[in-house]
């Protein structure tokens, strides 16, 4: 369970903020009839008690957002979904993970392997009611059978931009939970794969690029990177080339440094249209860009993290027809507005660590299931809030001054409360790292 409450007139963002809620709750919704049975992938009755089997996981969108929230407020949810694919692999014979399930049938939607970056994720945190060893392995099956070019170590050609960047975090993934395992050999492999991104960057171009299969460079676009489509999966190579969460030190050190990269993804910003709608800059209407905002944590401006998930939840979230500006993608953009809301979004699935923003309102409170968390609640509170008051200025966490912009899981579910002083200037000295 999470709430909010906000002082004053502004009763409109509470209402966004619990519309959102809802939205999130709606799947993966249980699939069993009243008797425990469902059709499983095999086209053949199955009946569990154990788990309730659940079903609708888009997991290009859900991975990001969707499930980090429900490992806080729905742990049991996320263990459930994590049987269910488990239960699938091995139902259909395929011992691999589906990318986007519905009613135990493949959709063939999207590109990635987000089933694995949800179970590594949820494993870091703590829910782990499932065979874990049988989990993994259908992690490693699926890394090493759906995206894996073991002859180039790259997607070549297509959308292989979007290919490289994200089966390459998928990897990683797979290597931090063979790591947390004691599985050496394993993590080695997979975080050595979680280096592609490095294959495709071109350093002519300064940014990421389509590779042929036989090394050469595509033609680059006529719109350069903002040109959709051009290796990418609904998107351009701006907007995805971002998708480095894994090893942002590795990002930016290709990219030509930290001021380099600091000046560009400020202009991605100021560049983007303040309704949010569908555009070439920072397209919130679709997910590859929703961990670029908590960027700039990692790159010491984390008053701009602060500022700019303020302005993407007063612009691209409205209590009206038109309220959301993109996709809902079954709860993903709703779960990206409460996290935010609330003060804290991750920046890489499969990290125990969660980026600090503002948040929008005066207290939320997060109610801790007992069975996975060692508190009873926990809650975030600010002093100054204001539509205007953005930058954190000084933060307590059980009423010990705090100065990091990050937060790790266990301080969440250990239960206290993070409270924030906020201002209308920024305070460039806290949380800089």
């Amino acid at each position: 369970e999470i709430c909010a409450c906000l002082v004053g007139s502004e009763m409109c963002i509470r209402d966004s903020f619990y519309t959102s809620l809802y939205h999130t709750m709606i799947d993966p919704r249980d699939y069993r009839d009243v008797t425990g049975e469902y059709v499983g992938g095999d086209r053949k009755v199955h009946k569990t008690d154990a788990f309730k089997k659940r079903t609708v996981f888009s997991g290009w969108d859900v991975f990001r957002s969707q499930f980090p929230l429900q490992n806080l407020i729905n742990p049991e949810v996320v263990n459930d979904m994590i049987n269910s694919f488990v239960t699938l692999a091995e139902e259909n014979g395929t011992g691999v993970y589906e990318r986007w399930e519905f009613l135990n049938a493949y959709s063939g939607c999207m590109l990635g392997n987000p089933a694995i970056a949800v179970i590594v994720d949820a494993y870091m945190k703590g829910i782990r009611g499932y065979d874990v060893e049988k989990a993994y392995r259908f992690a490693r099956q699926t890394a090493d059978r759906i995206g894996h070019h073991p002859e180039l170590g790259y997607s070549p050609g297509g959308s292989g931009i979007s290919e490289t960047l994200e089966y390459g975090y998928f990897d990683w993934c797979v290597g931090e939970w063979a790591e947390a395992l004691g599985k050496t050999e394993d993590a080695g492999i997979y975080h050595r794969r979680g280096q592609a991104y490095r294959k495709i960057f071109d350093k002519e171009k300064g940014w990421f690029r389509v590779r042929n299969a036989d090394g050469s460079w595509a033609d680059w676009p006529e719109k350069g990177r903002l040109q959709e489509w051009y290796g990418c999966m609904e998107c351009n190579p701006y907007q995805q080339g971002w998708f480095v969460p894994h090893d942002v030190p590795g990002m930016v050190e290709i990219m030509g440094g930290r001021d380099k990269v600091l000046a560009d993804l400020e202009s991605f910003f100021e560049n983007t249209p303040r309704e949010f709608y569908w555009n070439p800059y920072y397209n919130h209407a679709n997910e590859p860009v929703h961990h670029v905002p908590f960027l700039f944590n990692r790159l010491g401006a984390p008053w701009l993290t602060q500022y700019w998930t303020r302005v993407i939840c007063a612009d691209a979230y409205k209590n009206s027809l038109a309220g959301l500006c993109g996709n809902e993608d079954v709860g993903q953009m709703s779960a990206w507005y409460i996290l935010a809301s609330a003060g804290f979004h991750p920046l890489c699935p499969g990290e125990t660590r969660y980026e600090l923003t503002a948040p929008v309102f005066d207290r939320v409170e997060i109610a801790l299931d007992r069975r996975y968390a060692k508190g009873r609640k926990f809650v975030v509170t600010t002093e100054g809030n204001a539509p205007d008051a953005c930058y954190i200025q000084s933060a307590t966490l059980n009423g010990k001054p705090y100065n990091r912009c990050y937060i790790d899981h266990e301080d969440i579910v250990r239960g206290g409360e993070l409270h924030f002083v906020l201002g209308r200037t920024p305070n460039k000295q806290w949380g800089v790292e």
